[in-house]
């Protein structure tokens, strides 16, 4: 999957080699003349966030989700809107 920032391509690759990319653009820019900023930026949203821990259930329901996706049984949010339902 590729997100754009700022014009430039972000690849979030699943697995080590999407990280391993992910870690070295991060690197560079911790590296350039904004790294210091960068830095606290950084730190200041890994204040912000709290990490979440999913139970064995709530991974089953994810997974159960995505099949229920990947078979088509979705409704749009504006089907939902509409008040259509599974």
């Amino acid at each position: 999957m590729t997100n754009q920032v700022r014009g430039k391509a972000l690849e979030n690759s699943p697995g080590d080699a999407g990280m391993g990319a992910l870690v070295e653009k991060v690197k560079t820019i911790a590296a350039g003349p904004h790294g210091e900023a960068f830095a606290r930026v950084v730190d200041v949203f890994l204040d912000m966030t709290e990490r979440e821990y999913f139970s064995p259930d709530d991974l089953a329901d994810i997974q159960e989700g995505l099949e229920d996706i990947r078979q088509g049984r979705y409704l749009t949010l504006e089907e939902y809107r509409q008040g259509k339902r599974l």
